[in-house]
Formats: C-alpha cells, structure tokens, sequence
C-alpha cells in the first residue's frame, strides 16, 4: 500500500499544500522541510481529526479565521480518496491516526496571600492515554473441585488442576489461532468424548501413576482429530511428561470454555491482552526510565481510562522527557485494535543526543516490525528539517528508508556534473580530476585527456579545467543573481569549493603554495594555511556542509533536493557571496 497525495487545506500555517511524493507503508517515510515550512500545521492537521470530522481549535485555524473551510485529504495507490472535513471524516475508516509532538501543557494557578492572589505558571506533562476505555475484568469461572465430580471415577482422580492455563493469553491465542474450536460443539466430538470416558472408567488400578500407565499402555485415545491436535499443542506448551495429562487438560478446557460461552470468553481474552500490555509498558517504561532513581513511572488506572502520568516538566531534563514520552506514544499506537495506522512524529529527535537518536530508530523499527508481524500496515511519517542522508548516527537501512523533500525549488542536476561525480573514482582520470576539477590548481598548461574524457562519457568540452570552472561559476552567477532561473546545484559545490581554496591560496606565502595544493581535502588545506599564517573567515569552514558532502556522495541519483535544502536559505546564500564578492 501507498499513499500517492496528501492535501491539506486551511490548517495553521498552511493555505493549501500538496505532498506529492508517495508514502510507503512499513517503512520510515521522513519528510523533510527548512524550518518555517509547515511542519507542525502537518502535524496539527493529523492531530485534530477526530471520529466523525476534522476540529480545529480556534488558533489552528488558518489566520485564525474560523470561516475558512479546512480539511485533509489523502490519495492511495488504489486511486481510493478519503477525506476529513468540518462534517465528516472517512480516514478513520481506514486508518487509525496517532500523532507524537511537544506534550508539554501551561497550567496556571493562583496562591492566596490574604488580602491577593498570586498567580503563578507552571509546564506539565499532559497525561499519555493508553487505553482510553479498560476492558471489563471478567476471569472464566473455572473450578477443579466441580470437575471432580463432574468426571468421577477415574477420570476425576487423574485430572489435574489446570486453572493457571485460563491466564495465559498467549496460549489461549495460540489455540484460537490453530484449533478449530468450533468442531467441540458438534454431537461428533460429545460421541467420541463418552467413548473415551467410558473406556477411562474401565480401569481399577490403585493408584494415579498406575491409572496413567496404564491407560498410556493400552493406547486409549480420544478418536476426535481437533482434540488430538488440542492435546498435542497443550503437552507442548504446558510440558506435560505425558499426553494422558494433555489430554485431562484438553477436555476440561473444552467443557470451561463450552460452558462460559462465546461471548464472555471473547471479553475474558480481551481482559487479559490488556493485563499483558500493561505489563509490557510497564516493564519498558522501567528499562528505558533515565531517572529511575527519582521517579517511577508506570501505566495507572485513572477515571476508567489506562494512562501514564509524567513528572513535572522542570523535574526531568527535554531529551529525557521526550524520549520517554515518544515510547509511551509508539506503545499506545502499536496496541491500537486498528488495521492500518499512520503515525505522525513532528521534529521529535531534531535535538536528542547521539544515543537517543538510536533508541529512536530502534523502537521505530520494532513497531513496523510488529505490525508486519500481524499483517498490519503503518505509516510512520517522521516530520523533519534536518537531513537524514548527513546524520552520522541515523542508521536505518537506506532500503527501508523513504526520505521526501517537501519544499519546491529551482534547483536541478545536469546528468553532465552528475556523471562528473560518479567517475571521480575510475583509475584512469582520478588524478586529473581530483586535481583540476574538484580542487583549485594554479597550473593552466595540463595534459590532453580528450580520449579518457571519451572512453567514460565526460562532457568533452570540459577536458580543458578552464572551460570547466567557467561553466560552474556561471551557474554559481545565475544561482546568486537570478533566484527565479534554474540552477545546479552541483555547480554551485564545485564553484565555492574552487572559489574557497583559491582565495587561500593567494593568501599564502608563494614557498607554501604548492604545499597547499598537494593536501588532501578542502578542511586539510585549510588547516595547513592557518598553520602557515593565512587569516580567513569561518564561512569558509562552515560552507563545507555545501561543498563537501555532496562531492563524496557517489552513486546518488538526485542530489539536487538535499542540496536545495542548504542553497535555499538565504543564510547560506549571503555566505556564498561573501566568498566571491568580499575577499
């Protein structure tokens, strides 16, 4: 499943936008934008969908004008449009939505002092809501003793007490899964059971040992294919040592369960999936709890509803509390009952530590995992303005990972420069590129490479570096100067990266000159001319984010978005001038 457009209308910041690129399910989709693009009116839009209708509180409005109609759109694969509005909402038919932001919440209050009031302000941490309604507490109605004299004889002194196993979600799961209950309710089975039965009362030994023997002896088997399969999966899963004990344990389930009913046998297994959720919260709350020593933070039963109640806010450190808080979410989505989910996370790991960027992408990745598992389907829509592609430590396969440029931008990547960068390996030119296209050199009389130029499909008209520099300076004149024309914004990291280590290079002294040339790298050689006296500014280190990265990026298809993304903003454009302009 896809999901090929969202369109959102009137929302906070956003008049209307399109996203166009196509989501993909059970991987993360990251979209990234600058800051100031609409981020958090994305997030806004998801949050504020409610059951029947997209509400908007009044300052979510767009200009704060609550008149304007608002609504959410979305376009799968299918060519299926399902549509939110101020009157109705068919998302929710197929998607259950969770969106992860900022759970901080003002709370005012105010102190009386006699004759005043003081009014004071404080951050809380806005409850998590796990479970909006708890499931009736309901056990199934299970007594060993009424067996007992139900069976009688002999089949009532070798059964064993078998209550425990009504507890046990996973395994009452895996019989639903695997048995055909169904087939227990049929005369068949009632038949083959009083055959059985009949046959267990036939044996007289003394003792319980020597009852079991015996009947294990005599191959006296319940003759119903269900109920051996029953057995067999119950000596397994409760390690009987002998099938006899599956099989007294196969029958009193079958009669507990007859006996309960459908009805109240679903709401028992719906009870105990909540008592073991509960648990699993609360067992990774207290694994991941980076204040543990302090707080103890656990799933409580608050007003009918299963929450998590968080610290104050000024108790725990940001990245402390977020972490915890973005966990709690993923659990309360990955229990959610519905098929398929999206889930938004809005500029949630934009400033956590090294560490907790990891734990983010783990978590991340055992929800889809989990979902997978269950044939489900998930969105995870990570909103962003920080480039996933140069996070030295945001590590999901590149494969899973769905990375989409939201803002439009003029710039697009000749397949001429492009090409420039995936051959600047080949042995044969490596050299006399790294040498005269992707650093500066003084040297004008170079050697003709007009055939190795052929051989590999470089632009032949670039063999000579001179006409090459031309070129991306031109681009670099156009992209500065002409902000409405199109641009190549591989151009622009070849011209600054040239520019920059020009105006180095006369700065030196001339015995350190060609010492200058002969290092490695842009950073290297600047650090040499620091060290041999030259005096230039930062912008010259800081412009690496420009052109280092993409010039190293080999076998990229399109580097033309992460690039607009840094190019466009107007910081870095002043930045750019400056080197070519003011020296």
């Amino acid at each position: 499943m896809k999901i090929n457009k969202i369109t959102i209308q009137h929302v906070k910041g956003i008049e209307q936008i399109e996203i166009l690129q196509p989501l993909v399910a059970n991987r993360p989709n990251i979209l990234v934008a600058p800051n100031g693009f609409g981020k958090s009116s994305i997030a806004t839009a998801f949050s504020s969908l409610k059951p029947n209708k997209l509400e908007l509180a009044p300052d979510d409005c767009y200009n704060q004008d609550q008149r304007l109609p608002s609504s959410v759109s979305i376009l799968l694969d299918d060519n299926q449009t399902l549509t939110a509005n101020s009157t109705s909402n068919t998302i929710k038919n197929v998607f259950a939505v969770h969106v992860v932001n900022c759970q901080l919440k003002p709370k005012a209050f105010a102190q009386n002092r006699g004759k005043f009031h003081v009014a004071k302000a404080s951050l809380d941490i806005s409850d998590t809501i796990i479970y909006k309604s708890i499931p009736q507490k309901i056990k199934i109605s299970y007594s060993f003793r009424n067996f007992k004299n139900i069976y009688r004889g002999v089949l009532g002194k070798i059964i064993t007490n078998v209550e425990d196993m009504f507890s046990q979600y996973d395994l009452l799961c895996k019989i639903d899964k695997k048995i055909q209950f169904h087939k227990f309710e049929l005369k068949q089975y009632q038949k083959a059971f009083d055959v059985w039965k009949t046959k267990i009362l036939t044996f007289n030994q003394k003792t319980v040992i020597e009852l079991k023997r015996a009947i294990l002896n005599s191959n006296c088997e319940l003759e119903h294919d269900e109920f051996k399969k029953l057995a067999v999966l119950l000596k397994d899963e409760l390690q009987y040592e002998d099938l006899i004990d599956a099989q007294c344990a196969a029958v009193q389930y079958i009669d507990t369960r007859l006996n309960c009913g459908q009805a109240i046998y679903s709401k028992v297994i719906t009870y105990l999936k909540y008592i073991k959720q509960r648990k699993q919260i609360d067992d990774t709350l207290s694994e991941i709890n980076p204040v543990k020593e302090r707080f103890s933070v656990r799933a409580k039963e608050k007003k009918g509803q299963l929450v998590i109640e968080w610290p104050k806010a000024n108790m725990i450190s940001s990245g402390q509390r977020d972490i915890l808080v973005f966990i709690a979410k993923l659990m309360e989505c990955e229990f959610h009952e519905h098929k398929n989910c999206i889930l938004v996370i809005d500029e949630f790991f934009d400033y956590l530590d090294d560490a907790n960027i990891v734990a983010f992408q783990y978590y991340i990745s055992n929800l889809i995992d989990s979902y997978k598992r269950d044939k489900r389907v998930i969105f995870p829509i990570l909103l962003t303005h920080l480039d996933p592609n140069y996070l030295k430590h945001f590590c999901f396969n590149d494969k899973r990972m769905n990375v989409c440029y939201l803002k439009s931008s003029n710039a697009k990547c000749s397949l001429m420069l492009m090409k420039f960068v995936k051959e600047r390996e080949t042995e044969s030119i490596k050299d006399y590129l790294d040498t005269f296209y992707f650093h500066y050199n003084n040297e004008t009389n170079v050697a003709d490479f007009t055939d190795e130029f052929k051989k590999v499909g470089l632009n032949e008209d670039w063999v000579n570096p001179t006409a090459f520099r031309k070129k991306v300076e031109r681009e670099c004149r156009k992209y500065l100067l002409e902000p409405d024309k199109v641009y190549d914004p591989l151009a622009i990291c070849f011209a600054v990266r040239i520019k920059i280590e020009e105006n180095v290079f006369q700065m030196l002294a001339e015995e350190y000159q060609q010492e200058f040339l002969a290092t490695h790298g842009t950073k290297e050689k600047l650090n040499y001319a620091q060290s041999k006296g030259a005096s230039f500014p930062e912008t010259y280190y800081l412009l690496g984010i420009i052109y280092n990265h993409p010039l190293h990026t080999a076998g990229v298809d399109d580097l033309a978005k992460p690039l607009s993304l840094k190019l466009d903003n107007g910081i870095i454009k002043n930045m750019i001038m400056q080197i070519f302009w003011k020296q």
